[in-house]
């Protein structure tokens, strides 16, 4: 599907073309609001709330990067969230339980990688995007998503190994 298009298509006014974005965008929307916000009752309703910013929005888009315009929307919208309940932004992997009960170790590695390592490495691991999708989204180059991404390995399997087992 071409993103761009459904898009051009929505903003003349083709409301079925929201549903097809929607469902193109979801998951990237979901990675960027867990990513600040690990309550996953609170999640849902974040995720509302970015789709009709979008909506209300949509006709200001110009970028030709709907990804990265919508992921930025929806991470902008769960650290307004953190900002009103004045909580902490908690950078919990409560989404990626498996990986938790997995290894003790891991869930305390990779909460401790910078931002930006951290990621790039969930969405390449987690979401299983490619280096390009990534790059698109984020904004990146690839050579940068690649650099973030061998960065985290490294000092994943660093810190991992330094832990006794």
């Amino acid at each position: 599907m071409n993103l761009e298009k459904e898009v051009e298509r929505y903003k003349a006014g083709n409301s079925s073309s929201f549903d097809k974005i929607y469902l193109e965008t979801k998951a990237l929307v979901q990675f960027a609001i867990y990513s600040i916000v690990p309550k996953r009752h609170i999640v849902e309703d974040l995720i509302q709330d970015t789709y009709v910013k979008v909506n209300q929005m949509i006709s200001s888009y110009q970028t030709k990067n709907f990804r990265s315009w919508i992921y930025l929307i929806a991470k902008n919208t769960a650290l307004d969230y953190v900002r009103k309940k004045k909580e902490t932004t908690v950078e919990s992997l409560d989404i990626l339980p498996d990986i938790k009960s997995t290894h003790p170790y891991l869930y305390y590695a990779i909460r401790h990688l910078e931002e930006a390592e951290r990621e790039v490495f969930l969405m390449k691991v987690w979401c299983g995007h490619t280096t390009k999708k990534i790059a698109e989204i984020l904004d990146l180059k690839p050579s940068i998503v690649n650099q973030y991404y061998y960065s985290a390995k490294q000092k994943l399997k660093e810190c991992l190994e330094e832990k006794p087992l």
